[in-house]
This record gives structure tokens, sequence and C-alpha cells, in this order.
């Protein structure tokens, strides 16, 4: 495993190859970089990439808001950039930065939740740098509208970020129950501890920003502007992004539609295997 260390003030940090021709300059192995969502931290991606990286390279990383980030000092002591990272412009550059430094291009890129949409407008940036886009989760809008059912009331939203911001532990606690969602299996219950850690160890400051970028902004003309080929993932049951949602991008973008046969947001922590399977079905047709 190498790992890639982190440029100053760049936003994804920590970035570790694993599997694959981790390390060497060979071309002919499929790179897919991994990027986790709100909430996540890189070993959201840790139930699957055993099975992946024995095929294909693999890479993760961490936002700058994440946890993990926040633990290891990649954040530093210095107060979040909430004015920086008010959109997802931001994000969606220091990917592009990431994907040069490492020169992995054109990479496969599965973006979950919000990361999705950020390496949408990646694409659009500089679309050599990508082969197949994957959304897994995503969404370019969380509110409705006349015209659009992004899934959340204004009254919901501002709800929700208000609560992020005057009792942040105690919204962490439930949301995570609502994003993992599922029966109360053992599973269930493992992830939905593990992305309840990842929620709650985020800085405040650096949630409330971030979340302002993610449920406030309306993404859904970038949509049409993504030259790259692209599966949109969804789960059969999700509260945070509706099957709706899914199927609009994937009428918007000309895209496959991937559906993974378990409930919730974070299929990945889940049912791994449903997920590999359905990205090893991408896989084989890119």
């Amino acid at each position: 495993m190498g790992v890639l260390e982190k440029a100053p003030a760049a936003g994804a940090v920590n970035a570790r190859v694993l599997g694959g021709s981790a390390g060497d300059d060979d071309n002919t192995t499929t790179t897919i970089l991994l990027a986790h969502g709100y909430g996540g931290d890189q070993s959201v991606w840790d139930y699957i990439t055993p099975q992946l990286s024995e095929s294909h390279r693999i890479v993760t990383f961490d936002w700058i808001f994440s946890a993990a980030a926040a633990t290891r000092g990649d954040a530093d002591d210095a107060p979040f950039d909430a004015e920086k990272y008010s959109s997802y412009e931001a994000f969606a550059d220091e990917l592009v930065s990431l994907i040069e430094r490492m020169d992995l291009g054109p990479v496969v890129f599965v973006g979950h939740s919000m990361s999705g949409m950020v390496g949408c407008i990646a694409s659009v940036k500089r679309p050599d740098l990508f082969r197949h886009l994957v959304l897994l989760g995503s969404s370019p809008r969380y509110l409705n509208s006349e015209d659009y059912k992004g899934g959340f009331e204004e009254s919901e939203v501002k709800t929700l970020l208000h609560n992020i911001e005057t009792n942040f532990k105690a919204w962490a606690h439930d949301f995570a129950s609502v994003v993992v969602a599922g029966a109360h299996s053992a599973a269930a219950v493992a992830a939905t501890d593990r992305y309840r850690a990842g929620l709650t160890g985020m800085r405040p400051e650096a949630a409330l920003a971030v979340g302002r970028a993610i449920f406030l902004s309306d993404n859904r003309a970038v949509l049409g502007l993504v030259e790259v080929p692209c599966t949109v993932v969804q789960t059969n049951a999700d509260a945070v992004v509706p099957m709706h949602v899914a199927e609009y991008m994937q009428g918007e973008m000309k895209a496959a539609l991937e559906v993974v046969d378990c409930e919730g947001h974070v299929p990945q922590l889940m049912a791994p295997d449903l997920v590999v399977e359905v990205f090893e079905r991408i896989l084989g047709r890119v």
C-alpha cells in the first residue's frame, strides 16, 4: 500500500493506493478513485476495497472536513474555511489537483453522496482526467420545488441546519440512524455506529459549512454538461436521496442506472458484497 503525503492546504488528504499497480507506472490497470461523502472518511470503503483491489488499483482519501482529517491534524487548528467550502467548486478543484498530483487519470471515479456531484463538476472542468463516473447515492438538489422533488422541504432543511449549529452532537446521533436506515439487524447497528462515529467526529463548524453547501445547493444545470460516461447507483430505499432523483439524473445525463438491493444511503457499509457486485458489473462495461 502506498501513501501520498498531503500538499499544504490541500482539501483532499491522506491519499492511499491499494492493489493493482500501486506505485508502478503500469497504465493497463484500471484506477478506481473512491471519494467518500458527508460524515464519512475513506474508511467507509473498507468493506469493499479488499475485493476490488484484487484486480484494480484503488485510491482512497479523506476530505478535509472529515473526522479522520481532523483527528490526524490535517485540518490543523485553524478555523474551517467556511467561505471556501460554501459550494462544491473548491472540492472539485481539489479533486482535479489530487488526480494530477498522483498522475492517476483517466480514472473511474466513484463519488458517494455529495462527492458524486463534486466528481461531475470536476469532470466538466477536466474531462480528460475521468474515464467513467459512478455516482453512488448522489443528488444534484435536495430541496423540493414546483418542478422538482429533491426529497426535502425548505422548512426541513432550515431545521436540519439549525440543529447542526445549536446541538450538533444530538443531531448527528439521530441523523446517522436516518442515513444508514435498514432493520435493526447486527449489520445495520454496526453500520450506524460506524457512520455515527464519523459524523460526530467532524468539527461542528465544518459540518455546518459543508451541510449548507450540500442541502442548499442546486447543481441540476451541471448534469447536462457532463460528457464523461456515467452510471448512477442507488439503493431501493434511501431516505436522503429518493429513487426518483436517481431516475431524474439518469435521464438528464443519459446515464446507466444500477440498483443495489438494500436499504439506506450507505450501502457500502450495509451490503458491501452487493455493492462490489454492482461495481464489477459497471467495470466490465467500461
